[in-house]
């Protein structure tokens, strides 16, 4: 039915050979195993990107909602900059 041996059998099967004083002698001549591979998901990848990322600045996160809130934050100088790095990527 199947090649598995029963687990009350005390004597150490051989592989791929014959016993020879209590262990077993490898054949030469068999083919050799493959190698193991691991493959990470797209998941796994951003986290670890995520992992990676510079901690957050709080206190600039916490000085622009400010500004936005007073309405001080948009500024004729930042508009123009925004505008000008948009043409230049267009």
């Amino acid at each position: 039915m199947t090649d598995i041996n029963p687990i009350h059998r005390l004597a150490p099967t051989p592989i791929n050979g014959s016993r020879v004083n209590g262990s077993s002698r490898i054949n030469p001549s068999s083919p050799t195993r493959g190698s193991d591979s691991v493959e990470f998901s797209g998941v796994s990848r951003l986290l670890a990107k995520l992992h990676d990322l510079p901690d957050v600045r709080q206190g600039l996160v916490d000085r622009v909602k400010s500004e936005i809130a007073s309405g001080t934050y948009e500024t004729p100088e930042k508009l123009d900059a925004a505008i000008t790095e948009l043409a230049q990527d267009l």
